[in-house]
């Protein structure tokens, strides 16, 4: 079970028609609800229940607000890894242990790693965040600690074939 697919649930209720997709560019989901008509209530429904909303050309880009993320940090056990996976085990493993508050955390990695592991992209997952995160270090700036946390967990449900902690 994806950490998106709570969010999924929730936004699909509160938005009548249109759809829910994750989005491929730097937004988390986009929705063209929009398109339709009523959205101005919509959107206030969802900023109501902590989602940012920005709307561009008939689509609205969502990502959740500081809140809305740091509920998604949940300590689930964690067993020993997959070899395979044992490079993105370590990596999650040093961001989760720096205690960087969720307002300095790099948004945008947040985002890329819940795509990631909604989709179930773990090898994905580590060639893409591993750069960044060195890049973040030599130049002195937060990590993103949730995201670390969030993969470890997935990886514990995935090992023990659990949906959820």
């Amino acid at each position: 079970m994806s950490a998106l697919d709570a969010w999924r649930r929730e936004i699909r209720a509160l938005i009548p028609r249109g759809f829910l997709r994750r989005d491929q560019g730097n937004g988390l989901l986009i929705s063209d609800y929009p398109r339709w008509a009523g959205s101005e209530s919509v959107t206030d429904r969802l900023r109501r229940a902590g989602y940012r909303v920005e709307i561009r050309e008939g689509l609205a880009c969502l990502d959740g607000t500081e809140a809305k993320y740091a509920a998604l940090a949940v300590p689930c056990p964690q067993p020993p890894p997959p070899e395979d996976q044992l490079a993105l085990w370590a990596l999650a493993r040093r961001l989760a242990r720096d205690p960087v508050p969720i307002r300095d955390q790099p948004r945008q990695l947040l985002g890329m790693t819940l795509k990631y592991l909604d989709a179930g992209d773990f090898s994905g997952l580590y060639r893409a965040l591993a750069p960044e995160i060195a890049r973040l270090q030599r130049r002195g700036r937060p990590l993103p600690a949730m995201a670390g946390a969030w993969i470890l967990t997935a990886l514990a449900e995935r090992k023990e074939g659990n949906p959820s902690c």
